[in-house]
């Protein structure tokens, strides 16, 4: 039940926000109220804001009715600074906009767009933005800039502080004020005099305090988050020079930053690393000064676990499992402009680091496997070394600086505290070249005994930073909760004085994120800890960080993968304590949909995840186990009745073709909408791409007999069903048809498996929680290409890739050697066809299949074969997932929300390997898309 207070926020914010954006479902309040950091709190309120007005009406009607709010971008951040028990307003969806100024030398972006894109869009000009955590893939702009995120290659010199030009932002009372314009400058001043003038003398009371002035100036010689960045208000005199660097590193703590404008730095062309392996972490950290004096663009540390946690990756090298147990790594990067620039500095780099033996020798590589295995494994380190952990424990995460001429002797201090309060599976790592190393370990916060323990390990780790080494507590992760009862132990008693003045000044009422950086409570990072128990073993291993939700076709809609792991725990939580039944059933009852039935269970957040969880297998997983009895006995009907079911599959699509036909696209699309409604949305939806029925049938086993070329096709049971859409040419045929006449034109023997009719890859039932009856269609259709390839001595070709990547995962240790289309089309067919007639610029549509098999990279050597210029389509999945298209029509709209905006201006058709895939595309892209294999066809004649 909401207070009063919380209760009027909510009614008054509904004349400017959607009300559906406005939440309280218990559901939703904990997915959205969850981020990567060991503390949960769940918030009364969740506001999905879009622009900035609806931000100002947020926080002002905040302000009016003395209610906290916190703002959240993408929630990876690890110190508890992203949560709240009040209001979350998140900023993600709908921020997107950027400029580009000054040809690239500096650029605007709002607070949604994640960092990774960022340099995306910023790689033309051959910039990027100056900050590089590890998390760029997943972490956006807001939250970098309000953590003062930095990371591998920017150090300080390149962190946000560093590298910031304007920033706009919204204070507590819904004042703008935009930095890079005078006009709201002079209003700004003219409704907050008392800010400025706040600022002002606090600036010169800095100033005036010789011992508080060196100290600032003295601590931020290092990497240093803890606390506000005081550093400021000696760097700087304007107050709004002092302003904008003040809101980097403040956590949002002290306003909204609706954009920043950043000063961008050079995107080097050419990039080596190499990895110096050294017999011990004491000589790793006595090369980090030597390296420290060369041209070296980054010096990442890696201790013995932290290899441990990445020696069975598929590129690992070999040795990496044969290492000294005293072994430590350091991940050295350099940068150059050309070859030989390159060339001078890893010499330079070579002559620096002579002096510290190492334990073999080391080469650079740019080779892009290798290259992007070293980055990928060590920016996954946090998810990798944390899946490592109990079942039921929590990963942690520290993240400290020390100078780095007592690196060595601090990391010695932090193994000996590891040792002594039993932490045996702890791991450093780090940036090396500023002090800069995180400490990770597994924490079981279930028993007091073991809160305690985690008490002491904080503790001794105050102490060693604080008082034994003079380092910082915090040096890119922020301070949030965890670190917010030792910022006075860091900075002294003045400083912190400073630190509560800035708080005052910029949110007089503490209602700006309360309890970030400031907190009173002694005990505040040791209480409102997150829970973590045992769910299900294909996601046990999660840790929350979220780099799986930019990949997600859900995420936005209703529940990211990481948020559907938060609510199959908490079902889980409430299954084992017993403490809440009724909430335990709303839960329930609301996963249906938020967490099951709107999964598109495509399995790319596998691929954005470090440790691999693929959240897709896990709903699959949740679906199997609620099949009934009765639900196994009409699934084995289908299985054994393919062609029955393809069979009635065509005859509806012909009665509805014929109805399109009588009715019109648009009475039909009425008609068809206001019957499923009826039906309660138990009828699939039909949209204007619908294929009417296949008019191919295959009645024998072998087409152009006595060529040299042969080839098993296997057509899907979909390409069996589904023909031509309206949109088609007249002149063209069913895919199956076309296939044929490819193959024949490039001189194969076509043979089909026996029993064609009744075959299937079992997508359609594993995708569903079918599991026995999927690998029953599966390991049938197994056996009758095994007969067809002669014991798989002729190739098999799949015309839809989500049929083959599902067929492959399961039998890819057989003896058959198959092949999705694009690739058999690359590798077997296209040098016996000749492009006489090749586009100018097409549209090319990746599905999930190509991309978790790993064939983008081919999709563009084939399409670049039958075109000048090959517009890649950016995307996820589509979100049509077999049938979800027909079911949950809104999973697939959400999913081609961008996809007109990507698509070439007056084109009139886009090319896929999917067929179902295509009918979502064609609806929501405005164009036709089909096979590619029709646009080979229409190169090569």
């Amino acid at each position: 039940m909401l207070a009063q207070q919380y209760k009027n926020f909510q009614e008054e914010l509904a004349f400017y926000v959607d009300h559906k954006r406005i939440i309280t479902n218990p559901l939703q309040l904990l997915a959205y109220g969850t981020d990567a950091s060991f503390y949960r709190l769940i918030p009364k309120i969740v506001v999905q804001v879009h622009n900035e007005e609806e931000a100002i009406a947020t926080i002002h009607t905040a302000y009016k009715n003395n209610v906290a709010l916190t703002y959240r971008a993408a929630g990876t951040s690890l110190s508890g600074q992203a949560v709240t028990d009040s209001v979350l307003m998140v900023a993600t969806h709908r921020w997107k906009d950027y400029e580009i100024l000054n040809n690239g030398l500096q650029a605007r972006f709002q607070p949604g767009i994640i960092g990774g894109r960022a340099n995306i869009i910023l790689a033309p000009y051959g910039r990027k933005i100056g900050p590089d955590p590890g998390s760029i893939n997943a972490a956006m702009i807001g939250g970098i800039a309000a953590n003062n995120a930095s990371g591998m290659c920017c150090g300080t010199a390149q962190n946000s502080y560093n590298t910031i030009a304007d920033i706009r932002i919204i204070f507590y009372d819904g004042t703008v004020l935009n930095t890079a314009d005078s006009d709201s400058k002079k209003a700004f001043e003219a409704k907050h005099p008392e800010i400025i003038k706040g600022i002002i003398q606090l600036r010169d009371d800095i100033a005036t305090d010789s011992i508080l002035y060196e100290r600032i100036k003295r601590k931020f010689k290092i990497k240093n988050t803890t606390g506000y960045s005081l550093n400021a208000f000696v760097d700087f005199q304007d107050p709004y020079d002092i302003i904008k660097h003040i809101m980097i590193g403040s956590e949002g703590t002290l306003a909204f930053i609706s954009d920043i404008t950043y000063n961008t730095v050079i995107n080097y062309k050419r990039k080596a690393c190499t990895l110096m392996i050294f017999e011990t972490i004491e000589l790793a950290c006595q090369a980090v000064p030597y390296l420290k004096q060369s041209p070296v663009a980054a010096v990442e540390l890696l201790d013995r676990n932290s290899i441990k946690s990445i020696e069975n990756e598929p590129l690992a090298p070999e040795y990496f499992k044969s290492l000294p147990e005293t072994a430590c790594i350091l991940l050295v990067e350099a940068q150059a402009d050309d070859e030989e620039e390159m060339n001078n500095k890893q010499k330079a780099i070579r002559l620096a680091v002579a002096p510290i033996p190492t334990y073999k020798p080391f080469e650079f590589t740019s080779e892009p496997q290798q290259y992007a295995f070293n980055w990928k494994a060590r920016n996954g380190l946090l998810p990798t070394t944390g899946a490592l952990r109990k079942t039921g424990t929590t990963c942690i995460i520290e993240d400290v600086a020390f100078p780095v001429e007592k690196l060595a002797d601090a990391c010695i201090a932090m193994k000996s505290l590891f040792a002594k309060l039993g932490y045996t599976d702890a791991v450093l790592f780090g940036h090396a070249l500023e002090g800069n190393l995180h400490l990770v370990f597994s924490q079981d916060f279930s028993t007091q005994h073991e809160i305690d323990r985690y008490a002491k390990m904080m503790d001794g780790l105050v102490d060693i930073v604080v008082n034994q080494f003079n380092g910082s507590l915090k040096a890119e992760h922020g301070t949030g909760r965890n670190m917010a009862p030792f910022v006075e132990k860091e900075w002294g008693t003045q400083a912190y004085q400073a630190m509560l003045r800035i708080k005052a000044i910029f949110d007089p009422n503490n209602l700006v994120n309360p309890g970030v950086i400031i907190n009173t409570n002694p005990h505040i990072h040791l209480e409102n800890l997150k829970p973590s128990p045992a769910t299900n073993e294909i996601v046990d291993k999660c840790i929350e960080c979220g780099f799986c939700e930019s990949h997600c076709v859900a995420e936005g809609l209703t529940l990211s993968p990481r948020q559907r792991i938060v609510i199959g725990r908490e079902i889980a939580r409430l299954e084992n304590t017993l403490e809440d039944a009724n909430r335990l059933k709303q839960m329930l009852a609301d996963a249906t949909y938020y967490s099951d039935e709107t999964c598109a269970t495509d399995g790319l957040c596998a691929l954005a995840c470090p440790v691999k969880i693929d959240t897709g297998k896990y709903i699959k997983d949740i679906r199997h186990q609620k099949l009934s009895i009765k639900a196994h006995k009409d699934a084995e009907y289908f299985v054994e009745n393919i062609d029955r079911v393809t069979a009635m599959g065509r005859t509806g699509l012909k009665l509805l073709n014929f109805s399109r036909r009588l009715f019109g696209d648009k009475l039909m699309h009425k008609t068809a909408t206001s019957v499923r409604k009826l039906s309660n949305n138990k009828l699939p939806q039909w949209n204007i791409a619908m294929p009417t029925a296949t008019q191919t049938r295959i009645t024998k086993t072998i087409a152009n007999p006595n060529q040299e070329r042969k080839v098993v096709y296997y057509p899907s049971c979909i390409n069996r069903t589904m023909g031509k859409s309206k949109d088609y040419l007249k002149e063209d045929v069913d895919l199956i048809s076309k296939t044929t006449e490819l193959l024949v034109r490039a001189g194969f023997t076509i043979i089909y498996p026996e029993n064609l009719d009744n075959m299937c890859c079992g997508m359609p039932f594993s995708s569903k929680g079918y599991k026995e009856e999927g690998f029953t269609k599966s390991s049938s259709l197994e056996e009758a290409l095994l007969k067809a390839s002669n014991n798989g001595q002729i190739p098999v070709l799949f015309d839809m890739s989500p049929c083959f990547y599902t067929f492959y995962e399961a039998h890819k240790d057989g003896a058959l050697k198959m092949y999705d289309p694009i690739e058999f089309m690359q590798d077997f067919v296209m040098d016996h066809l000749e492009v006489k007639n090749p586009r100018k610029e097409i549209n090319v549509y990746p599905v999930c299949s190509v991309k978790k098999i790993g064939l983008e990279g081919k999709l563009l050597e084939l399409t670049k074969r039958c075109a000048e210029k090959v517009n890649y389509i950016n995307s996820n999945c589509c979100g049509f997932a077999g049938d979800r298209g027909f079911t949950h029509p809104e999973l697939n709209k959400h999913g081609n929300r961008h996809l007109q905006e990507q698509l070439i201006q007056n084109s009139h058709d886009g090319f896929s390997t999917s067929r179902t895939c295509e009918i979502g595309l064609s609806e929501f892209g405005g164009i036709n898309f089909k096979s590619i294999f029709y646009l080979i066809d229409e190169v090569t004649k």
